[in-house]
């Protein structure tokens, strides 16, 4: 029998309740004893209307608003209040509480099921005010962000000989996390070379130390120690040794941070919606009726043609196509994008390790959108007797462009302003900016460096037609004191199929005629990672042919190589080959190309000093992660569904490729385990915090099992269902031939109470033999005192 749905009997039940309210009143108020009677409560507190009440579950435009609606029958129509209609959807005017008819309201059709106690309406979207439903939403949730505490060093070391000369340099990175602590990293070099008649030197240069703090819940970071002020497009970055404060919105990864296109659209009917962004399905999920927005995340300074398909219960689908534009200079309205610097200018870096000026200096950055449409920038630095502020904005104004400027002053009269215009469209884009200064304009950064250019202007103008790409560009620089700088250049690109790409560049000085290059190229792409090419260069008053063929190294591991023949003045060739590993990657190679002739090698990898114990891994810059069994051997680990290695002989492993911040989704593969092993979970996200290791345990338990086959004292199998009890753990069934399974043993003698389905109980024990297997099957073990 169909179990009828709770709304529509409800409906049924309180028709029933009304037609008995009905003939209740009517009986009460003529037999005997009328004044004594107590009337049923009434249904809801209506006021009574001409007409058969009903009250009815409402279907709206195929979808269940899971109300029940007071409705007024009258002959063929119904009725309902105004307040009534409007709580499911109807757009009437407020105010009053008169009594509306569906079939007065143009466009409305109506079916009234009674049997189901459900009317359905179908209404146009003008004459209903639903909801807005948002679809596609880009953010979500992230994982709570977890360190361990632990030491890593990273190291690359390369050596070289040739001409009767050698040299060895190390880079080296360490670093120290903890949880709630921030990380503590610094990096130096060491060089040791030969000079001719002086033998070996060689010394040793501090190049950053820091330490840094975040706080991911709020997108901001504290850093202390070497670090770059902030700045803009028409600000110049100065490093300094002092202290940092402000945003870091990668700490938020799914968080949106930029204006990201929105389709609005609505839906006559309960739809399926497609999204598509140039030809490739974004977002499919399904919309009631009424009005939705649909939020896409194409990519950074993307812009395209998209499509909206919908698609209803019938059937019938209907597309709409527009253009759209996402740009990342923009910030999203209402967002603060900020940082403040204070500290002391750091001078000959990479040649001395502590050489900072002796003034203090003072930076700020700003940013903030006002709208999906504009951000507005700021910039202040001060320090050294220097002074210099300025704003700037970002407007999109329509379509796919972008209107950025900029102007800027600085103390003694300098004055800075900037222009640009960006046009990002599906087949041509173009750019044309331009910064230009004063002879007296100066930052904080000219004090230590050279000045700021005078006249700075780019122009470029791409096509993208079927497979090609070609364009011009053209670059203006001035500084002080210096003549101008104007070159232009052409570039060719072209697809012609079966891995075959063909490239032209020509670059031209507008004022060297002397100074032009021009480069033809060939790249055929004979598989997925192995490349060939050929090209013809000339650069001045020299030309050169090159023959290069590669096969890269994969990012899971490897083989590779890369091999090089040049014709012309500076003909010769290079060879070269490395291997990327667990631990580490190594290269080799010679080179025999123009006056030098010299073999090298290069060794990179990382030493991890977490948990307790040490490991050898592959250079590690971002985080990384140690998977532990629990002490069992060989077990694989997937990394996003992909196996990355096996646990070793202390059940661990070093998984180096792990996304700070992010979710990371590490599991292990269960096959191999012996049968008698239990395990808690084989999946675990992740989200180690800024280059800092995380500790995942999968926690691999041993138990004592067996099958064991139960028989009465006559040697019969107990009946299946059988409970049986080890006094650990829940009971096991026992199955047929009085086999059952056991895996909560006490030792080497268990005592078990089983209970049979009749009720009656019988007790036996096991004995567990010290030479049995991982699952050895017992018995068969007599109940004793099961009935005859």
């Amino acid at each position: 029998m169909k179990r009828p749905n709770r709304p529509s009997s409800l409906a049924r039940a309180i028709a029933s309740l009304l037609a008995l309210d009905a003939a209740t009143v009517n009986a009460t108020s003529t037999g005997p004893g009328a004044a004594e009677a107590i009337p049923p409560p009434p249904v809801l507190s209506r006021d009574r209307r001409v007409g058969e009440d009903l009250y009815l579950e409402v279907v709206l435009n195929g979808s269940s608003t899971q109300r029940l609606v007071h409705f007024i029958r009258r002959d063929d129509a119904l009725c309902a209040r105004a307040d009534d209609l409007r709580a499911i959807g109807f757009a009437l005017p407020t105010g009053g509480d008169d009594v509306r008819c569906l079939s007065d309201m143009p466009g409305v059709r109506v079916g009234y099921d009674v049997a189901e106690q459900r009317v359905r309406i179908d209404a146009p979207l003008d004459r209903l005010a639903l909801p807005r439903h948002v679809l596609g939403t880009p953010e979500r949730a992230t994982t709570p962000p977890a360190s361990g505490t632990g030491l890593l060093l990273n190291y690359d070391i390369y050596a070289a000989q040739g001409g009767g000369l050698g040299n060895v340099s190390g880079l080296a990175e360490l670093r120290g996390f903890s949880q709630g602590l921030g990380v503590l990293s610094n990096t130096s070099l060491t060089r040791r070379y030969q000079a001719r008649g002086e033998g070996w030197l060689g010394d040793t240069v501090r190049l950053d130390t820091q330490w840094r703090l975040s706080f991911p819940t709020q997108s901001m970071a504290l850093t202390v120690g070497d670090t770059l002020t902030g700045f803009l497009s028409w600000t110049r970055a100065t490093r300094i040794g002092g202290v940092a404060i402000g945003t870091d919105f990668a700490q938020q990864p799914y968080r949106v941070t930029t204006p990201l296109p929105q389709f609005f659209g609505e839906a006559t009917a309960p739809s399926a919606v497609e999204l598509y962004i140039d030809g490739v399905r974004q977002y499919s999920g399904r919309v009631p009726a009424g009005p939705f927005q649909l939020t896409a995340v194409p990519g950074v300074d993307q812009a395209g043609q998209a499509q909206v398909v919908l698609t209803d219960a019938l059937g019938r689908t209907s597309t709409v196509t527009f253009p759209f534009y996402a740009a990342r200079q923009l910030l999203r309205a209402g967002l603060d994008d900020w940082s403040v610097e204070w500290g002391k200018v750091r001078e000959s870096y990479g040649i001395r390790s502590f050489d900072y000026g002796e003034a203090m200096l003072g930076s700020a950055t700003w940013r903030h959108g006002v709208d999906d449409h504009l951000t507005l920038e700021g910039h202040a630095e001060g320090g050294d007797g220097r002074a210099s502020g300025g704003v700037g904005t970002v407007w999109n104004p329509a379509g796919a462009s972008t209107i950025n400027a900029s102007l800027a002053a600085s103390h003694g009269g300098g004055l800075q302003y900037g222009l640009g215009y960006t046009w990002m469209g599906r087949y041509v884009n173009a750019s044309f900016d331009t910064l230009r200064g004063n002879a007296h304009y100066r930052d904080v950064a000219s004090g230590y460096g050279s000045p700021p250019p005078r006249v700075s202007e780019r122009a470029l103008i791409g096509f993208n037609v079927r497979h090609s790409s070609f364009g011009v560009n053209y670059v203006r620089l001035r500084y002080p004191g210096a003549p101008a700088t104007r070159l232009a250049g052409l570039f060719v690109l072209r697809n012609v199929g079966h891995g075959i790409t063909l490239n032209l560049t020509a670059n031209q000085n507008l004022d060297d005629a002397r100074d032009r290059s021009l480069f033809a190229g060939v790249t055929v792409a004979l598989d997925e990672r192995t490349t060939w090419s050929t090209s013809v260069q000339r650069d001045r008053n020299q030309t050169f042919g090159i023959i290069d063929a590669s096969r890269p190294i994969d990012g899971d591991g490897g083989f590779g190589w890369h091999t090089q023949a040049r014709a012309g003045q500076d003909g010769g060739g290079l060879v070269e080959a490395g291997w990327l590993g667990r631990l580490g990657q190594a290269t080799v190679g010679a080179s025999d190309i123009g006056p030098g002739r010299y073999g090298y090698a290069d060794v990179n990898g990382a030493l991890v000093l977490m948990g307790g114990h040490a490991f050898a891994s592959r250079r590690i810059d971002d985080a990384f992660a140690v998977v532990s069994t629990e002490g069992t051997p060989d077990i694989p680990v997937l990394q996003e569904n992909r196996r990355t290695g096996v646990t070793d002989d202390r059940g661990l492993l070093l998984v180096s490729r792990l996304n700070a911040w992010q979710d990371n989704r590490l599991a292990i593969d269960p096959i191999d385990l012996p049968a008698d092993a239990r395990i808690q979970r084989v999946e675990a996200v992740v989200a180690p915090a800024d280059r800092s290791g995380v500790l995942v345990r999968f926690p691999v338990r041993y138990v004592r099992a067996a099958s064991v086959v139960l028989v009465d004292t006559r040697g019969e199998p107990l009946p299946v269902g059988t409970r049986v009890d080890t006094g650990r753990g829940d009971p096991a069934l026992v199955g047929y031939d009085g086999m059952t399974y056991l895996d909560s043993l006490q030792g080497a003698h268990t005592p078990l109470r089983a209970t049979l389905p009749d009720g009656s109980t019988c007790t036996a024990r096991l004995d567990y033999p010290a030479s049995a297997t991982q699952l050895p099957r017992l018995g068969p073990i007599a109940c004793m005192g099961t009935p005859p």
